[in-house]
């Protein structure tokens, strides 16, 4: 009496089914992570980089602002798409970036040519290259709410 109809099949056979049966669910999944990666929304980072915004009056108050305070390191892609984020972010009187890529330039320049901003950006180089770095008493602060 056979139970089904694979247990008379020889191990080498068998072993040829089990792999084309892999090779069929892995092709599956990946069909199904391409057609769900088209479905992301489509985002130029040309486009963010290039964003040219006007300049806001400066007359904000500093009691109802707040200092935003960032570190970075070595990636610097990332930190001009979110400081170009931040600028829409209402409330948000200057921004203090703690540059924590030792013996490289900041990327101040690159940022400034960017066009003008609404909220001023501040790029501090550090020394070393510490966590603790972003919790230092930067004289730049003129707001009491620093998240």
């Amino acid at each position: 009496m056979r139970c089904c109809p694979l247990c008379k099949l020889p191990g080498r056979v068998m072993g040829i089914r089990v792999l084309r049966f892999s090779l069929v669910i892995i092709l599956v999944l990946l069909l199904v992570a391409g057609a769900l990666t088209n479905l992301l929304p489509n985002v130029k980072e040309d486009k963010m980089l290039t964003l040219r915004r006007e300049v806001k009056s400066q007359g904000k108050s500093t009691l109802d602002s707040f200092t935003l305070i960032m570190q970075t390191y070595n990636r610097t892609d990332l930190l001009l798409r979110l400081l170009n984020h931040y600028q829409a972010v209402p409330h948000l009187h200057k921004v203090i970036v703690v540059w924590n890529n030792v013996g490289e330039k900041g990327p101040d320049e690159l940022w400034n040519s960017l066009g003008p901003h609404p909220v001023p950006v501040i790029f501090k180089l550090q020394t070393t290259n510490r966590m603790r770095n972003r919790l230092q008493a930067f004289p730049e602060v003129e707001t009491n709410a620093i998240p």
